[in-house]
């Protein structure tokens, strides 16, 4: 007869909705880490089947916005491929802070977790965590650590691609609005898109660059009216840029894209949603799940040779935020 959670719940003394919140996987209970591995190992103890032949890897996302949509949009696709590989998927949201370090410690040292994915501004504080732990892990973010299995967007590429775009359709002033350059991805989006402009013979103009560390984009295309800075496109370097640029110019009476063209890279749900919808080059969704593949392999035989790989396959959805330069 199979055991069920009321069971497991009087055989530790404890309430029925403590273990299924714990064997359901919910996300952001407050169950203790150290209940939750007495559940997990009563569990198993009886005979509970589902906690035998689901095991888990955990979505971390790491020091940034949880209002993010591109996160929202990379844990749906995450789950979906954990699932394809029978792995149930948790999700945590960690901090840059020693209280989130410790909680994150604990989660990683009673074993229930098999393997980590984390995302967002990876840092060597928490790579380190994740080192001493032992668990498997994949980092899914730009990273330049070769020691580090990592799975990435051809960033530099890409930039190249979204640049080029606007070249083709005859622009010449092209703006880049980006986040932070401090962070490696902004680095390597920079990069691509001088070495686009590079190739067209365009010269490389500092004041079409415009950086928010906080990546709003309605106050950079602010910014570009207040210093009276001329352009006819800008490369947003994520749709929330990109989204935000788009109100602002709305907010203004510049049609989009008829006197301003805007193009990013991503695909998150704001891009269908958007009035018009926005034009974007984004990673396709299979390809994605290679991350997944990627960490299952490590779980069972170790990977190999630590190594990152690059994420090529780029499509380009066609908004309506671009049109030939006039």
């Amino acid at each position: 007869m199979a055991v069920t959670k009321k069971e497991i719940a009087d055989y530790l003394g404890i309430s029925r909705t403590a273990v299924s919140l714990v064997l359901n996987n919910t996300p952001n209970s407050t169950i203790s880490e150290e209940t939750r591995a007495n559940i997990i190992r009563a569990a198993r103890e009886l005979g509970y089947r589902e906690a035998e032949v689901s095991p888990k890897i955990c979505y971390i996302l790491y020091n940034r916005d949880t209002e993010d949509p591109l996160y929202a949009t990379d844990l749906k696709l995450v789950e979906k491929a954990a699932s394809r590989h029978d792995y149930r998927l948790l999700y945590m949201m960690i901090g840059a802070n020693a209280k989130d370090y410790k909680r994150l410690e604990s989660c990683l040292g009673n074993k229930e977790i098999e393997g980590v994915l984390i995302t967002g501004d990876v840092d060597d504080r928490v790579l380190d965590i994740l080192e001493q732990s032992g668990v498997p892990y994949v980092v899914f973010s730009s990273l330049e650590k070769p020691s580090v299995n990592s799975v990435e967007p051809d960033v530099v590429r890409i930039a190249m691609e979204c640049t080029n775009h606007l070249i083709e359709l005859g622009h010449r002033n092209i703006a880049l609005l980006s986040g932070g350059l401090d962070q490696l991805v902004h680095q390597r989006t920079l990069e691509g898109y001088k070495n686009a402009l590079k190739d067209a013979g365009i010269p490389y103009d500092r004041s079409l660059v415009q950086v928010s560390k906080e990546e709003n984009g309605y106050e950079l295309c602010q910014r570009m009216e207040l210093l009276d800075i001329p352009y006819t496109a800008a490369f947003c370097v994520n749709t929330l840029i990109q989204f935000g640029a788009l109100q602002r110019l709305k907010d203004r009476g510049v049609q989009v894209p008829q006197e301003i063209s805007l193009i990013s890279w991503g695909m998150t749900d704001v891009v269908k949603m958007s009035m018009p919808p926005l034009t974007t080059y984004y990673i396709d969704v299979k390809e994605k799940g290679i991350v997944v593949d990627r960490l299952i392999e490590l779980i069972k035989d170790g990977g190999g040779e630590r190594k990152t790989i690059y994420l090529t396959n780029i499509k380009l959805f066609e908004g309506g935020t671009t049109s030939v330069c006039r």
